[in-house]
């Protein structure tokens, strides 16, 4: 038996590949600068909008795990909703700038969609979200309030 600690690490890892394989799929398109000109406009740069929930995900994750207070399970679920609704676009944190470009990258890229693929079989096992609303709700606001200040 895992911890969410564990199953969260694991998710990260997994989302981060992700990210990896998509920045190199989208630089076969556009070959311009890498290296910090490369993060100006991954940040900045309008045509590269549509990668930052992905991005801010994947820190606002790395931001909960390196906090004195380990995740919980309620933690894993919010987690699993959040890549749910970003990557396959369930339930309402779906992002459909987002979705836009990423599903074509799926049919074109075997990479981006072995590691979704990978995703998804973990995120199978999590936890899911309360069904009661304000559970949910209150998670999710537990959620963010920790990924934005240091626990």
């Amino acid at each position: 038996m895992t911890t969410p600690q564990a199953d969260i690490e694991l998710l990260a890892r997994k989302l981060q590949q992700l990210y990896a394989l998509i920045l190199k799929s989208e630089r076969e398109f556009d070959t311009g600068p890498g290296g910090l000109a490369l993060l100006d406009r991954l940040v900045n740069d309008p045509a590269w909008a549509w990668l930052r929930p992905l991005s801010s995900l994947t820190a606002e994750i790395d931001h909960v795990l390196a906090q004195r207070q380990p995740p919980t399970q309620y933690d894993h679920a919010v987690v699993a909703a959040h890549i749910r609704g970003l990557l396959s676009g369930e339930g309402e944190l779906r992002n459909e700038a987002f979705l836009e470009r990423y599903r074509p990258l799926l049919q074109l890229n075997p990479a981006v969609a072995g590691a979704h693929g990978e995703l998804k079989g973990l995120l199978k096992a999590a936890p899911p979200e309360s069904v009661n609303e304000a559970e949910r709700l209150h998670a999710r606001h537990q959620w963010a309030m920790r990924a934005k200040h240091r626990g």
